[in-house]
């Protein structure tokens, strides 16, 4: 930049992140902090989630069940629904494609019977 003296440039360059703490950057972390709401949303998609891998391989009826139906949810088009897997993704900004193959590639390894870790709870 021309005319632009070095430590203007290197103040422009500083941002949000590098003055206050990342869980206060983050805009998932700042939405499950600070509404009521936003963390109910969350509460929604990590219960879906673990019942997706938890039941993958459940022999049980039940089990099978509930595994059936997070996956229904997790693959739903659905949009307009604020509690469907899109609208919590959109209510967090996340990708729901990118997401949903993060979670089949995760899920492939579940069936194949690889040791998985467990994922860590955001909130």
């Amino acid at each position: 930049m021309v005319g632009v003296e070095p430590e203007e440039h290197e103040q422009e360059r500083v941002s949000l992140a590098d003055l206050i703490p990342v869980q206060y950057s983050d805009p998932v972390a700042v939405r499950i902090q600070m509404s009521g709401e936003y963390r109910l949303l969350w509460a929604v998609l990590e219960d879906a989630i673990d019942c997706y891998f938890r039941y993958a391989k459940a022999s049980s009826a039940e089990g099978q069940e509930l595994f059936r139906e997070a996956a229904e949810w997790i693959e739903s088009e659905e949009e307009e629904w604020l509690c469907s897997f899109k609208g919590i993704c959109s209510a967090f900004r996340v990708d729901p494609q990118l997401l949903r193959r993060g979670l089949r590639q995760r899920l492939q390894e579940v069936l194949k019977g690889r040791h998985v870790t467990r994922l860590p709870r955001a909130a």
